[in-house]
């Protein structure tokens, strides 16, 4: 389990939120707030970690077209050795970056070496006989925005809010499957109407769409954005429930313990809590 900057700070902040039990209601809500900045933070943090990944993937696979290249142009090749130079100097440099920053894995690191089970990390199994065996996976709770979609689909037949024509293409790509399409109109409803009362379940319903494409840091962002907004809304408890599931598919537990116990303390007696204490079990036993 990873010891970063961030997850020091989101631990010394659940402390703090347990002894906050004599705090006045202003401070608890303060300490709340606080506690969702930080995940959003470390949720930035990991959308520019992928992208530093994905530049230097690149910048790899050019250098290799570029000494191709060269070694076939025989002496006619100092232009190419240079700019493969220029190249390997850009990816020290990202190297470098990468591993100044929180919770980045340094290249190369977490890769087996020929030979190595797949199991392992470094070249060492995750478990071995008589070793520590890896974390158990919770287990997978149903979502329940299909079922929300329909009402609001429902519901979005007769509503005359402004913006409600793209709300409506939202939830019918969403029922259809087309997650990316969802999301695109879903933001799109939120630039031009953004205190509109669809922005609640279009955010709601664009961080799922994330959620199943894939894209759990964003979706996490989404989530964490609006119980933020609208602590008490329609939709705060499942977008908790929904934004823990997505840290434990990061491996992420401690951000999901977090996550988890918030939900159980704000949703009390929701099945969303129940499903929330169910989660904490499972990561507890690890």
């Amino acid at each position: 389990m990873r010891t970063t900057n961030w997850t020091i700070a989101l631990a010394m902040l659940a402390s703090a939120l347990m002894l906050a039990g004599c705090a006045d209601q202003s401070d608890m809500q303060q300490l709340n707030q606080n506690e969702f900045t930080l995940r959003g933070m470390i949720a930035q943090d990991r959308q520019q970690i992928d992208a530093l990944k994905a530049q230097l993937a690149r910048q790899n696979d050019q250098i290799v077209e570029l000494q191709h290249g060269a070694g076939s142009a025989g002496g006619q090749s100092s232009g190419m050795n240079d700019r493969v130079a220029s190249l390997e100097a850009e990816v020290k440099a990202l190297q470098a970056g990468m591993a100044a920053t929180p919770g980045a894995t340094p290249p190369g690191a977490g890769t087996p070496p020929p030979g190595a089970p797949a199991e392992s990390v470094g070249g060492v199994p995750a478990a071995t006989a008589g070793g520590p065996v890896a974390p158990a996976v919770p287990a997978e709770i149903p979502p329940t925005w299909p079922n929300e979609l329909d009402d609001e689909i429902n519901a979005a037949k007769s509503s005359s809010e402004p913006g409600v024509k793209i709300y409506r293409e939202g939830l019918d790509a969403m029922k259809a499957g087309k997650y990316p399409l969802a999301v695109t109109k879903f933001t799109k409803l939120q630039h031009a109407y953004p205190k509109s009362p669809l922005s609640e379940p279009a955010e709601y319903f664009a961080a799922n769409a994330l959620f199943e494409t894939g894209g759990y840091d964003q979706s996490i962002l989404q989530f964490n954005d609006l119980v933020m907004r609208f602590p008490k809304g329609k939709y705060a408890c499942a977008a908790l429930l929904r934004e823990g599931q997505a840290f434990v598919k990061l491996n992420d537990r401690i951000d999901a313990r977090l996550t988890l116990q918030k939900l159980s303390g704000d949703c009390s007696g929701t099945p969303q809590a129940v499903a929330a204490d169910s989660m904490m079990k499972d990561l507890a036993n690890d």
